[in-house]
């Protein structure tokens, strides 16, 4: 081949190259793009005492929260939340909070599937892991994360969620429904267990044990003439045992414990006041061999806060928690029953980050337990 023939055939697919290229480009610019992902990150540090003897006062480190959004396509969604939080090892360790995509089928029903936030109440599902979003420095005990110290519920769910908005004319009812995976506990290292050091609820993120799931089911109403939002709730929850059974009698992913939970939830907010109160019922059926029966419990938090001014405001809450001695339930996590006084001083910098000032005390039924005084100052902020 001659050495003007060759170039010429090369010139000709350099062009033809180019053409291509081209025509794929204007191709890809017909498609609709999808929006943009939506990036953020919440923070907090702070400094935590306690009246507690041969305990030191402590600077600490709280949780790194990054969540990502996306719309992508018109009717879908996708939501992600990667925490980064320390452990009982004094070491950061990272959990997948949220992971979940979102199908709008109508303008009034969409459903979900991944991992959600537990709809019961009105903190677990208006409050997330950014501690800048509430007013205190920390959650209602009974409502802390089911790796938290007090937690008695599962707070987060994996599994698929319905929910909608129906409007009408005093305002909006929105409601939820969610199927996922039951939860369990090891009550072998219950701290009523022989060598225990504490254990947690598991909901079970990527395998369940059983083959009975939990149900939730919530439903709100927000008036449009009158500041004011109240709902109702239900939780179905077949806890299994997750360690070898020697502190329950009951085998490993055996049936534990048959828990019912319902309850009601109310904020008004108005001129400056706001106030949110949660109550909980409980039923606890014993599965074990012991079968001591059903146990009644009840849970509950009221909290009133008042903005003096754009900055400042002053918060108080009241928590309960109310069980009898005999429900395995409590035993296994080693829940004290009593009550708790929170009082946070609130100072909003910026919107994008404020001080709280927190003192706490609880209040035990059980007179082997003392009653103990904390207290914490925390910055917490949001990153856009």
């Amino acid at each position: 081949m001659r050495f003007q023939d060759w170039k010429f055939k090369e010139s000709m697919k350099m062009i033809s190259n180019k053409y291509l290229a081209i025509a794929g480009l204007t191709l890809i610019a017909g498609i609709p793009a999808a929006q943009a992902v939506d990036f953020g990150a919440f923070g907090d540090v702070s400094y935590q005492g306690t009246s507690e003897k041969n305990t030191a006062d402590s600077f600490m480190q709280g949780q790194f929260d990054l969540y990502a959004t996306q719309k992508i396509d018109p009717k879908t969604r996708v939501f992600v939340e990667m925490v980064f939080e320390a452990g009982p090892d004094n070491h950061y360790g990272l959990d997948l909070e949220r992971l979940n995509i979102t199908r709008q089928l109508t303008p009034g029903l969409s459903v979900a599937w991944g991992r959600f936030h537990t709809p019961i109440g009105y903190w677990n599902t208006a409050y997330h892991h950014g501690a800048l979003i509430q007013d205190t420095v920390a959650r209602p005990t009974f409502l802390d994360f089911e790796d938290g110290s007090g937690a008695i519920f599962p707070t987060h769910i994996i599994g698929i969620m319905a929910d909608g908005k129906v409007s009408t004319g005093g305002g909006d009812l929105n409601y939820m429904l969610a199927v996922g995976n039951g939860s369990s506990i090891n009550t072998t290292n219950s701290p009523n267990a022989p060598g225990g050091t504490g254990t947690e609820i598991d909901v079970h993120n990527v395998a369940d044990t059983q083959d009975k799931k939990m149900v939730v089911g919530a439903v709100n109403y927000k008036m449009s003439r009158v500041p004011l939002q109240f709902g109702v709730f239900a939780l179905h929850d077949p806890f299994a045992e997750s360690g070898d059974g020697s502190f329950s009698g009951v085998g490993t992913n055996g049936d534990l414990i048959g828990m019912q939970v319902w309850g009601a939830d109310v904020r008004y907010a108005s001129h400056g006041f706001d106030m949110i109160a949660e109550s909980y019922n409980i039923d606890n059926k014993d599965k074990s061999p012991a079968n001591t029966g059903s146990h009644k419990a009840s849970a509950y938090y009221v909290q009133f806060g008042y903005r003096v001014t754009d900055s400042l405001k002053p918060i108080y809450r009241y928590e309960n928690v109310d069980f009898l001695s005999a429900d395995p339930y409590f035993k296994y996590l080693g829940t004290p029953e009593g009550g708790r006084h929170v009082l946070d001083l609130r100072y909003d910098l910026d919107d994008t980050n404020a001080l709280k000032f927190e003192v706490s005390k609880t209040e035990p039924v059980s007179s082997a337990i003392k009653s103990e005084t904390s207290y914490a100052l925390q910055w917490a902020f949001l990153m856009l």
